[in-house]
């Protein structure tokens, strides 16, 4: 009872829920940093990946990617959009990706 009669709980749990939020930008970052590489990496004359900016913290807003309710990449349709060159390896760190689609 003395930790609650300090307030040290409400603290603690205010401050996990901050930890947990920060760690869901930050991985966000790590798949936006794979599929940036993958950008990078492919000819992309039609321009249907203009909207992929890595300087936005998360990939979620960005076209042909949809996330899950965690902001996680789950795939990428890039079907029809007149891409050529080669996938990365960084593309595995989409931990949760379940479709990739690229012709």
């Amino acid at each position: 009872m003395k930790l609650m009669e300090r307030g040290g709980i409400v603290p603690l749990v205010l401050w996990l829920i901050i930890v947990v939020h920060l760690l869901k930008f930050i991985y966000a970052n790590i798949e936006g940093d794979a599929l940036h590489s993958l950008r990078t990496n492919l000819e992309d004359p039609n321009k249907v990946l203009q909207s992929w900016d890595p300087t936005l913290v998360n990939p979620c807003t960005w076209f042909h990617v949809t996330c899950n309710n965690d902001n996680s990449v789950i795939r990428v349709d890039l079907g029809n959009a007149a891409l050529s060159g080669q996938l990365v390896p960084q593309l595995g760190q989409l931990k949760n990706l379940q479709y990739l689609y690229v012709k």
